[in-house]
């Protein structure tokens, strides 16, 4: 009978070693909790049975069984002393007693395995995260794994989570995908004991903070930054990137002349990322005809339901972009709670309502009002934007919306869900559905996203620094403009006329009347933005007086404290008028 015991013994031991190579972690441990849970049922039922009947002495079967039943996990078996009771009296019976003793031992052995394993592979991929350029990535959610696996799939990088805490079971995971974790309060505030396991040295170094808890995000940020500081990290060797505001952390954070940080920051609105993507998916120049002059052959009108962060940043987006020389905007806003929700826009960017035609309702997107908008307007519509703020309303909104303009033989509109994650888009009923989340390099890293906008900084500073250098020197409003900039070049290749391809090779020889007419479009444009940043004309009195400083200033040698066009503290600028009026 030793055979059986053997056979067994190795067959347990062979299934867990199996379990652990082909399965996740996670799931490889919840099997074997269910192999445990099944081989304890199965060996009290056996041996509670088994030497009752043996027996009859119930007193010592209740303090004997347990006893059998811990034994069956260590590999030893009590079949001689049930053998001949009822249970194992047929081959069927004994074939399930033996299963219950490969199901017993296997979960020990997995358990010992997973262990084992985890803790050895945990230590390599913790080496293995010491070669090409590191990625740091602090705070374990959906979002910020979704980033990890995209850098993770670039062979130069390596990738390593921080948190405070971190369940075996995600470790595990995130092991086995190839990517390291380091968690508790030691790597969190970045002491000395982690940097040297990071090895940062003179390595290229990523990192987004990516915690749920916005504040936990810059107290990371400003404890590494100290950190590579001592180290003697070389700034422009580093990168950031966190949500926040701007003006308020960038300077916290970026290198300059006055101290340490990183070298690139990128400091997100999450809502205004959502409506750079929503732009990058449904470009307002992608969906007008342009005559062969550059004008648009038609207007632009958009339709934004819901009016909260999402929607806001969305409006301003649709009119940044939807400028065109020859073209109207024209834009709908459906709320409820309009009022309620639009007073930081209405009192901080006043010109930008009163300037564009937005009509404003009082209704959602499940209204008859809004269908009755609909179906008046769907011949000229060529977005709706559902931005409520509510995953599962923006999906019924739109769910609804989109059959609504099939049956009426709409389906040119676009019709895209702004989310917390990103957009999502389907052209048309049962086609697949677009998506473009936030979380992505595309949109995070500071090189890549910003990558235009660096470069069109360049051109505007005709020093002799590098295109880092004059970034780095930029103030986030300037930033923000290069950024804007950047993202409408697609329009100006549409309404030329051309490709990418066809630019790029040199084969672009636009009329003096198309770029007279692009030089109109870029200056609608470039209205909008200031409007959408809470910009007003410069009245002509104070222009005067700027001048007139200026002018003082010039004769007497000394810096002058004015700009003559531009007041950045008022927020108001002289070009804000009509292209016809730019020359006065």
């Amino acid at each position: 009978m030793l055979i059986v015991p053997a056979v067994v013994l190795a067959a347990a031991l062979l299934l867990a070693m199996v379990l652990n190579m082909v399965l996740k972690p996670a799931f490889a441990a919840r099997l074997t909790t269910a192999c445990l849970i099944v081989s304890v049922l199965g060996g009290v039922i056996f041996y509670g049975v088994g030497y009752m009947e043996r027996t009859g002495d119930l007193l010592l079967t209740v303090i004997r069984t347990p006893v059998f039943v811990l034994r069956m996990f260590l590999g030893v078996n009590e079949f001689s002393a049930i053998e001949g009771s009822t249970l194992v009296s047929s081959p069927v019976g004994v074939f399930f007693f033996w299963l219950f003793h490969l199901f017993a031992f296997s979960s020990i052995a997995s358990a010992a395995l997973i262990t084992i394993g985890a803790e050895t592979l945990r230590h390599l991929r913790f080496l293995f995260s010491r070669r090409g350029d590191l990625v740091l990535i602090y705070g374990i959610n959906e979002n910020s794994i979704a980033l990890g696996k995209e850098c993770h799939a670039d062979k130069n990088c390596s990738v390593v989570f921080v948190a405070q805490e971190v369940s075996a079971a995600v470790t595990g995971d995130l092991n086995y995908s190839g990517m390291s974790v380091i968690a508790g309060p030691s790597a969190v505030s970045s002491d000395k004991r982690t940097m040297r396991r990071l090895r940062v040295g003179k390595r290229k170094l990523m990192v987004y903070a990516l915690d749920a808890e916005e504040d936990r995000n810059l107290y990371y940020a400003l404890h590494l930054k100290d950190a590579l500081e001592k180290e003697g990290v070389p700034a422009e060797n580093t990168s950031l990137a966190l949500p926040g505001a701007e003006d308020i952390l960038t300077p916290m954070l970026q290198v300059s002349p006055e101290g340490y940080g990183f070298g690139y920051v990128h400091v997100f609105d999450r809502s205004m990322l959502v409506a750079r993507a929503l732009i990058r998916m449904c470009p307002p120049w992608e969906s007008i005809r342009f005559a062969g002059d550059g004008r648009a052959a038609e207007d632009y009108e958009c339709a934004i339901v819901g009016f909260g962060s999402h929607g806001q940043a969305a409006l301003r987006q649709l009119i940044m972009n939807g400028q065109f020389e020859g073209s109207s905007f024209r834009a709908a806003v459906f709320s409820l709670h309009f009022d309620e929700e639009a007073g930081y826009l209405t009192e901080d960017c006043p010109e930008l309502l009163n300037r564009y035609e937005i009509h404003r309702f009082q209704a959602d997107g499940r209204s008859a009002e809004f269908y009755r908008y609909v179906e008046e307007r769907s011949k000229t519509l060529k977005l709706i934007a559902v931005c409520t703020g509510n995953e599962e309303m923006n999906r019924e909104i739109s769910d609804n919306l989109m059959l609504f303009l099939q049956r009426r033989f709409a389906e040119n509109i676009c019709v895209v869900r702004c989310g917390k994650q990103g957009v999502r888009y389907q052209e048309r009923v049962g086609s697949r559905i677009l998506s473009c989340s936030i979380y992505s390099r595309a949109f995070l890293s500071p090189k890549e996203a910003d990558r235009g906008a660096i470069l069109l900084n360049s051109v505007y500073d005709g020093s002799d620094r590098s295109d880092w250098e004059k970034w780095v020197a930029c103030d986030s409003f300037s930033k923000m403009s290069s950024r804007a900039s950047a993202d409408f070049l697609p329009a100006f290749i549409r309404a030329s006329g051309s490709t990418r391809e066809e630019i790029l090779a040199g084969h672009w020889d636009p009329s003096p009347e198309m770029l007279e007419t692009l030089g109109k479009t870029e200056h609608l444009r470039w209205n909008a933005f200031h409007f959408a940043m809470g910009y007003r004309p410069m009245s002509r009195e104070e222009f005067d007086a700027n001048l007139k400083t200026w002018l003082r200033c010039r004769e007497e040698g000394v810096p002058c404290p004015v700009k003559i066009t531009k007041n950045s503290e008022a927020r108001t600028h002289a070009c804000l008028v009509p292209w016809e009026e730019l020359d006065d």
